[in-house]
C-alpha cells in the first residue's frame, strides 16, 4: 500500500496545469491538510515529483473558518481578559457592600480561562454559548438554563472585547466567507479515514504483539527507545519517531543525549520550561507577592547573580559570602516575605535586598529583564543562544499582550501580573533545530504524512491514542455528539485509521510501539485499547498478560553521564547503624533518589534533616507526625 503522501501527490497530479509562461502549476487549487508540518511535506513531495512547480495554496482546517492574519481578531490573552472583566462585573458587590473587597483576580482568571477553553471547543462549528442554549431548549431544558447563564456572561464578554477594540472570533467565523483569489477547487486531505489503508478492515489485528514493547516508567520507555535508535547501523536510515504523548518528550530527549544522539521537537515548547521563562516567572512572582522563597531562588540564578555583581560592584566571593549570610539568617527567622528579613540584615546582603526592592518598586517587568540581560551577547552559532532568542521573542510578545500601551500610563497592576502568570504557563515558542545529524520527532496527527520505511511510536497509552475526553463539566461526550463536535467515537475512528495507515503502508513489523505503565507521579496508566484489537482469543489473553505485567516502585529520571567527581559513594544501608525496619514511604524515597533520601532521613541526619526553606510542613513529615502520635496513643495504657 503506498503512503498517504504519495496518494495525495497522485490525487493532485491530474490537476496540474501549464501556466501561460509554461510552468507547471497548482496555484488554482487549495489543499487542506491536518497540520502545517503535513503541508510542508506535501509541498516537498510535489517538488520532488514535478521539479519546478507553482505549489497549491495549503491551509489547515482552521484556515477555512477564519482569516488568522486579521489583526483585529481577539487573541487568547484578549479573550481571557474580556471574560475576566465580564466575571468581575457579575461578581461586583452592590448597595452596602459596594466597598467590599474586589473578587480574587486569580480565581476569576482561572474561570475566564475555562470559558475561553470552552469556546475553543465550540469553535469548529462556530457555536456561541447562546447557540448551544437555543439548541438545548426543547430536548434538555435544564441544561439550556445553565447555558443561558453562560450566554449572559458571553454578552458582557463581547462588550469587553469591543472596548479592547477586538473582534470576537466566533462571530467572525459566522461572517467569514472563504475567498481565495484564483482558487477554483478545494481538495481535502485532512481526514485519515478517507485514505485507502484506513478503510480496509481485513484482519482486525492492528499491531502485532511482537511489535509492542511495554515499559515500566517514562524513563524506562525513553531509555529503550534511545537504545533502539543507537543500535541502528551507520549506513542505515534511522526510523521516524512519533511521540503520541507530548509529556514524554523531555525524558526521550535526555535518554537520547546519553547515547550521543541529538533530537529536536519541531512542535512548540512551553515557555515556562525554558531558563528565561523560569526567570521571568520569578520576577513576576516577586512583583506580585514579595515572596522570600522566590527572592532566595531568584538571586542565586547565574544571570541575576552577574547582574547584581555588576550593579553593586561585587566580586564572586562577596556574592557567595552574602548568600551564606542569607541562609544563616533565613534559618533563624523563617521569613515568608522579603520584609520579614530584609530589615534584619546588614552589609552586602542588606545592599542586595534594597537594590532588588527598588528595582521591583520603580521598574516594570520589561525594564528589569532588559537590565539583567543588558550585556548579554547572542551567538547564532550557539544552540543555547538561539533558544534564548526564541524564548525572549515569545516573552516580549506576551508582555505586549498582557500589559499593552495603556500600562505605560497607569502602571502595571496586580491584575496584569496575574494575567501574565496565567498566560506564561501556556505560552509556547518554536525553535529551529541545530545543524548536523538531528532526529526530528513528530506528533500523532503528522503520522499519515511520514514516509520513513520504519516507524517508532512512543507514549502509546490510553487517553493519548485514541484521544478521549472524560467528564467535561459543560460538554460531556453525548452533548458533543448532538452538537456535531468531535466526540470520543469520531476521535477513536480517526486514530484507528491513522494507526492502520502507519502499519499497512509499511513492511511487516516495521512499526514499533512503546508505552509505559506508571507515570512520573506514580499513577498507573493503561495501554491504548487499540493494542487489544485482535480476532484471536488466545492472542488477546497473551496481550493482556504482557501489557499489564509490568510493575515499578519508582519513577526515576534518566541519568545523564556525569564526571566521576560528581558521583557519590553512599553507604547502603548506613554502615554505622543497623537497618532493622523501613516504612514503604522511606523505601520508596530511597528507590527514587538515594541522595535526597539521605538528606531527608531522620535516622541518618537527625533534626538537621529539615528543609529550613519550607514555608509549611511537608506532607510526608505531617504523615510521620500523625503516625507517631497514633502509635504512642495505641501503646499507652490509657488508650
Amino acid at each position: 500500500m503506498i503512503s498517504v503522501l504519495q496518494q495525495s501527490v497522485e490525487l493532485l497530479t491530474p490537476r496540474v496545469r501549464l501556466s501561460p509562461s509554461g510552468a507547471k502549476s497548482l496555484a488554482h487549487v487549495c489543499v487542506v491538510v491536518p497540520t502545517a508540518q503535513s503541508g510542508r511535506r506535501l509541498r516537498r513531495a510535489l517538488a520532488e515529483r514535478f521539479g519546478a512547480l507553482v505549489p497549491p495554496l495549503v491551509k489547515t482546517p482552521y484556515g477555512l473558518l477564519l482569516d488568522e492574519s486579521d489583526p483585529t481578531l481577539a487573541g487568547r490573552t484578549d479573550e481571557i481578559r474580556a471574560f475576566a472583566e465580564a466575571l468581575f462585573e457579575e461578581a461586583k458587590p452592590h448597595g452596602r457592600d459596594a466597598e467590599a473587597k474586589r473578587p480574587d483576580a486569580d480565581l476569576m482568571l482561572q474561570r475566564a480561562r475555562q470559558l475561553s477553553d470552552l469556546r475553543a471547543i465550540l469553535a469548529p462549528k462556530a457555536l456561541s454559548f447562546a447557540d448551544v442554549a437555543d439548541f438545548l431548549k426543547v430536548d434538555m431544558p435544564d441544561e439550556a438554563e445553565r447555558w443561558q447563564e453562560l450566554a449572559e456572561i458571553e454578552t458582557r464578554f463581547s462588550q469587553a472585547l469591543a472596548r479592547l477594540g477586538k473582534r470576537d472570533r466566533i462571530a467572525a467565523m459566522k461572517a467569514f466567507k472563504p475567498d481565495f483569489p484564483g482558487i477554483e477547487e478545494i481538495v481535502r486531505l485532512d481526514d485519515p479515514c478517507a485514505f485507502g489503508a484506513a478503510g480496509q478492515d481485513g484482519d482486525a489485528t492492528l499491531v502485532s504483539r511482537e511489535a509492542v514493547t511495554p515499559c515500566a516508567t517514562p524513563a524506562d520507555e525513553a531509555r529503550r527507545i534511545a537504545e533502539y535508535f543507537a543500535a541502528v547501523k551507520a549506513d542505515e536510515a534511522l526510523p521516524a519517531l512519533c511521540v503520541a504523548d507530548p509529556e514524554l518528550f523531555p525524558e526521550i530527549e535526555t535518554a537520547f543525549k546519553t547515547k550521543g544522539l541529538k533530537i529536536h521537537n519541531p512542535a512548540a515548547t512551553k515557555l515556562v520550561t525554558s531558563s528565561l521563562g523560569h526567570l521571568v516567572a520569578q520576577v513576576v512572582a516577586l512583583l506580585r507577592t514579595q515572596s522570600y522563597s522566590v527572592f532566595s531562588a531568584f538571586i542565586r540564578g547565574g544571570d541575576v547573580r552577574r547582574w547584581l555583581c555588576r550593579e553593586l560592584k561585587l566580586t564572586d566571593e562577596d556574592m557567595t559570602a552574602a548568600l551564606v549570610d542569607l541562609d544563616n539568617r533565613q534559618a533563624e527567622f523563617l521569613p515568608e516575605k522579603i520584609d520579614d528579613i530584609a530589615p534584619k540584615t546588614k552589609g552586602t546582603l542588606r545592599a542586595i535586598f534594597e537594590f532588588v526592592k527598588v528595582q521591583l518598586r520603580k521598574k516594570g517587568l520589561r525594564a528589569i529583564l532588559a537590565a539583567i540581560f543588558r550585556d548579554f551577547v547572542l551567538d547564532e552559532r550557539d544552540g543555547g543562544a538561539r533558544e534564548f532568542a526564541a524564548a525572549a521573542e515569545a516573552v516580549n510578545d506576551l508582555i505586549g499582550e498582557c500589559f499593552g500601551e495603556e500600562a505605560k500610563a497607569r502602571g502595571e497592576g496586580a491584575f496584569d501580573y496575574a494575567l501574565f502568570e496565567l498566560r506564561l504557563e501556556e505560552t509556547t515558542y518554536e525553535l529551529e533545530p541545530d545543524e548536523g545529524e538531528i532526529i526530528l520527532t513528530d506528533g500523532w496527527m503528522e503520522l499519515p504524512f511520514l514516509e520513513a520505511d520504519e516507524l517508532v511510536i512512543a507514549g502509546f497509552r490510553e487517553g493519548c491514542v485514541p484521544e478521549s475526553t472524560v467528564g467535561h463539566p459543560f460538554l460531556p461526550d453525548s452533548l458533543r455528539h448532538k452538537l456535531g463536535l468531535p466526540d470520543n467515537a469520531s476521535k477513536e475512528a480517526r486514530d484507528r485509521a491513522i494507526l492502520r495507515i502507519a502499519v499497512r503502508t509499511r513492511a511487516e513489523n516495521a512499526v514499533r510501539v512503546y508505552f509505559h505503565a506508571i507515570d512520573d507521579k506514580g499513577d498507573v496508566l493503561k495501554p491504548s485499547r487499540l493494542l487489544f484489537e485482535t480476532k484471536d482469543d488466545a492472542d488477546l489473553v497473551a496481550r493482556v498478560r504482557a501489557f499489564y505485567g509490568h510493575r515499578a516502585g519508582t519513577a526515576e529520571g534518566s541519568a545523564i553521564d556525569l564526571p566521576k567527581g560528581w558521583k557519590l559513594a553512599l553507604p547502603v544501608p548506613p554502615a554505622y547503624r543497623e537497618l532493622k525496619k523501613i516504612s514503604p514511604t522511606r523505601l520508596d524515597g530511597y528507590l527514587r533518589c538515594p541522595f535526597t533520601f539521605y538528606l531527608r532521613d531522620k535516622d541518618i541526619l537527625g533534626d538537621k534533616r529539615m528543609d529550613d526553606r519550607a514555608e509549611e510542613l511537608a506532607s510526608w513529615e505531617y504523615g510521620n507526625l500523625a503516625h507517631e502520635a497514633l502509635e504512642a496513643f495505641g501503646n499507652d495504657p490509657l488508650k
